[in-house]
């Protein structure tokens, strides 16, 4: 007859004891391996989503820019109301961040929340930009900052859950950026012989940059390599008032020589700044 192996009792169930471990590690590793490929197609999603609203928040600054310097008041109006509009599309993806946070686990308000603050990495990006486009808007409706409390309201839904949760560190580095385009702002004004608004947003700047001022580094190192940009905006739109104010008590009856005037000063402003980057 053919030899025929035969376990022993104990060689049985040592075996079966060992497939059962072996078993138990392949399905542990596999739920390991599950759970990452989920948190990376996660992490992937919020980051798209993210740099759409970049993306949405820039066409919103851009579309401000295009018009608020606009001499028609109609004009003018209609392009705040546009860019509420556009304001609109972009609470509609932070409300799918949320949406997609609380797809985590049970759904809960708890999980939901420490889900948030795991994720806040790939979420700020998106949200720094947004408070600049939206403290922006804000200006030009109310010419003053908007409040954190506003921001928090605004990312809100129609019962008063939050969407997202905007820290004081989220706030402040986007509003250091709306410095930039204040300056941007300040010399469109003046190009269309608006003498007014440059000297508004230059004592603006100055009150902004030096509140931030006063937070230490260690607290918001971020912050820091802001307020540099800070500085030099304020500094160009400060060159730009100062020849406007020597040329409005010398041309003040010559509005087409001062037009020139300003023209000439956004230039050398403009060299100057250039200048000072390349060094």
């Amino acid at each position: 007859m053919a030899d025929v192996d035969i376990l022993m009792p104990s060689e049985a169930g040592s075996s079966s004891s060992s497939l059962s471990r072996k078993q138990h590690l392949m399905n542990t590793f596999e739920s390991y391996r599950s759970e990452l490929d989920t948190d990376n197609e996660r992490r992937e999603r919020l980051i798209i989503t993210s740099r759409s609203i970049t993306q949405l928040s820039k066409k919103l600054i851009f579309h401000l820019h295009r018009n608020a310097t606009s001499l028609s008041p109609s004009l003018k109006e209609k392009c705040l109301k546009e860019g509420r509009g556009k304001e609109r599309e972009i609470w509609k993806l932070f409300n799918k961040i949320r949406d997609e946070l609380d797809s985590i686990g049970n759904g809960g308000d708890s999980e939901a929340k420490e889900a948030y603050w795991r994720w806040n990495r790939q979420v700020s990006p998106g949200l720094e930009e947004y408070i600049e486009g939206l403290s922006f808007l804000y200006y030009l409706e109310h010419k003053s900052l908007v409040p954190l409390e506003e921001v928090q309201r605004t990312l809100s839904d129609e019962n008063g859950q939050s969407l997202v949760v905007v820290t004081p560190e989220d706030y402040i580095l986007g509003m250091s950026d709306l410095t930039g385009e204040l300056m941007r702002y300040a010399t469109n004004a003046l190009s269309t012989g608006d003498h007014n608004t440059p000297l508004e947003v230059c004592d603006f700047v100055r009150t902004v940059k030096s509140h931030f001022d006063g937070i230490p580094p260690h607290m918001l190192y971020k912050l820091s390599k802001k307020q540099e940009e800070t500085t030099r905006s304020l500094e160009k739109i400060e060159r730009v008032c100062y020849a406007l104010r020597l040329r409005l008590i010398e041309f003040a009856d010559k509005p087409e020589v001062l037009a020139m005037m300003a023209k000439r000063a956004l230039e050398d402003a403009a060299e100057k700044d250039e200048r000072g980057k390349d060094e």
